[in-house]
């Protein structure tokens, strides 16, 4: 029926599948060439509800093939829950393959809902059905059919028998993958979130990630950038070469330090942290980084939705609206002006936000909700290497 050179074809199709999720369906049919079925399916069962689903985007190997999707749509909505080889086989284990003659007599089968509604119609009359996975009531299930003239014959039941641990295998396989690909867009949209830029390294001094922020500042040109093979360069060659000193040794002995750049077009400093990340592994897409690079920009103001505010300190929305304005360097008057509102306002409403936030000045404000939001602020003058052009 199947030579070893085919049988070793459906398997590298079966472990393909598992991180090229297009697969699934050219596995599929290519099986359903072999074994000579005009219809498989690969679905999700729930024995406790009789659920059942044909259709995820969750879950790649949910497939079916030779099968109309009108018949799919209908047999998730009704007819799974009419299906009598659901309840007949809700015991079989995991790798085991039964046909539908030893599931339901023929002769009680052909009198059912499920087999004149909507088995018949499709031309399927005969059945192959295996668990793939189980887990109390739930179970991912294949199943394949042929017509009423052409059964299936031992050696093909025999075929599927052997090819289930791979389908099995390959399935745990993918449920592992979307589990570190939701850990590594976890990762990589906190990341984006953080007000500070951060460029990740692997151990070669190679950038292996870029946030939103350290983006925009490579963008602004403005005395730091990535070069053509993911280094770091600067404004002169001094800074450039101190700086990728830094990330080497971060990666090689585990140091971390700081510096801080020089910049074209502004008197404040950017302050660069490097950071070793040698027993913090950090998972992201395709390279393990090994360092870390913050970089703070003291010329961007920090950024809250005041909505944060409301909710963390109880302020009032017009409360809330102040205290982003003075975060982002707005004078008291300034503020008053913008907002058509008087000085005797503004300084009653910085009252009301100093008592709920518990701190006595405004900069005492400020210096709080930027330790609290701003996750990283500059480092320390005292730990700062100041480099010289």
């Amino acid at each position: 029926m199947i030579n070893e050179g085919q049988y070793d074809d459906l398997i590298g199709k079966i472990y393909d599948a598992a991180v090229m999720p297009e697969l699934w369906a050219v596995f599929l049919e290519q099986l359903s060439n072999v074994i000579e079925s005009n219809g498989t399916v690969i679905y999700l069962v729930d024995f406790s509800s009789r659920t059942v689903t044909c259709r995820s985007d969750e879950l790649s190997f949910i497939q079916s093939v030779r099968t109309a999707p009108e018949a799919v749509v209908s047999y998730d909505t009704y007819y799974s829950k009419v299906n009598i080889w659901l309840d007949n086989s809700k015991d079989l284990p995991v790798g085991k393959i039964m046909t539908s003659d030893q599931l339901f007599p023929a002769q009680q089968f052909v009198k059912t809902e499920f087999y004149n509604d909507w088995l018949k119609p499709q031309g399927h009359f005969h059945a192959l059905v295996g668990h793939i996975l189980k887990q109390d009531t739930l179970a991912v299930r294949l199943s394949m059919f042929k017509t009423k003239q052409h059964s299936f014959s031992a050696d093909e039941t025999a075929l599927l028998a052997r090819l289930m641990p791979h389908l099995r295998r390959s399935c745990m396989i993918y449920k592992k993958l979307s589990e570190i690909n939701s850990v590594q867009t976890a990762n990589t949209d906190l990341l984006n979130r953080l007000p500070v830029g951060v460029i990740l390294f692997d151990d070669a001094g190679k950038a292996v990630f870029v946030n939103e922020t350290a983006a925009a500042l490579i963008h602004s040109a403005n005395g730091f950038g990535l070069n053509a093979t993911g280094h770091c360069v600067t404004g002169n060659i001094v800074q450039t070469r101190a700086l990728n000193q830094l990330i080497s040794r971060a990666a090689e002995l585990g140091q971390s330090n700081a510096m801080s750049l020089y910049r074209n077009n502004s008197n404040q400093l950017l302050s660069a942290t490097v950071v070793s990340l040698q027993n913090r592994p950090l998972p992201l897409l395709e390279s393990v980084p090994a360092v870390a690079l913050f970089l703070g920009d003291p010329d961007t103001p920090l950024n809250l939705d005041d909505t944060v505010l409301t909710q963390c300190y109880d302020l009032s929305p017009a409360e809330a609206k102040l205290t982003i304005a003075l975060l982002q360097g707005q004078t008291q008057s300034d503020y008053a002006e913008l907002r058509g509102i008087s000085n005797n306002t503004v300084k009653t409403q910085l009252k009301q936000v100093l008592a709920k936030t518990g701190t006595h000045r405004q900069t005492e404000l400020i210096q709080m909700l930027t330790i609290a939001f701003g996750l990283f602020t500059t480092p320390n003058q005292a730990v700062l290497t100041k480099i010289s052009s």
